[in-house]
């Protein structure tokens, strides 16, 4: 018998995400270069973000070379793409308070990569065009809640804390983005609940 797929977060009805998402306006726009791969990973994070912002985009796959919809985004207002400093890179780094200085919010578009390390690199070394891009120089609040999977390094973030992160400092409110957050929490509650329990040592 196949299990019940919910049509709206094409997640299983036992960890459904709908009831926990509330609808969230934003100005700055959303981009996501997803990893096929993520695309039916459990313990994605993506999906909080397209079910909740009111303005988002996704673009599904590796090489995004021949998606003129990406490229008709990408040239439509200031593009900064979210990404940490690399080896070798030769782009120019903007602070959040640099960006709130010399551009409308309106008109700024933030694009970030959902997958894992890897895979997210692959993407930058498959997309030339992405290295061309200015890059946001994210200072997050705090660390990482993301329990429910291998982290890069203690200051990693799953793509919703990132996202939360970029468009609650850049549109200077934490309280209009916290459901992005409190969805987030309560889906890796959910998970944790069918991890099996930890067994107890002997006397």
């Amino acid at each position: 018998m196949s299990r019940i797929v919910c049509p709206t977060c094409s997640r299983p009805a036992k960890v459904c995400l709908c009831p926990l998402i509330r609808p969230v306006k934003n100005r700055v726009a959303i981009g996501i270069l997803q990893h096929p791969s993520e695309v039916a990973q459990i313990k994605g994070t993506a999906r909080i973000a397209q079910l909740s912002l009111s303005h988002c985009r996704t673009w599904i796959g590796e090489d995004f070379s021949e998606e003129e919809s990406l490229r008709s985004w990408l040239q439509e207002g200031a593009v900064f793409l979210l990404y940490p400093e690399t080896e070798g890179d030769d782009c120019r780094f903007y602070s959040i308070e640099e960006i709130r200085a010399e551009y409308p919010l309106k008109n700024v578009k933030v694009l970030v990569i959902d997958g894992t390390w890897r895979k997210a690199h692959k993407i930058m070394m498959s997309n030339p065009m992405l290295n061309k891009l200015p890059r946001i120089m994210l200072q997050p609040a705090k660390q990482s809640a993301y329990k429910i999977r291998k982290q890069k390094n203690s200051h990693s973030l799953s793509t919703i804390e990132a996202v939360y992160e970029v468009l609650s400092q850049l549109e200077n409110d934490e309280r209009g983005f916290k459901p992005l957050l409190t969805a987030f929490d309560s889906m890796v509650e959910q998970q944790l609940e069918f991890r099996p329990p930890l067994k107890q040592g002997k006397d």
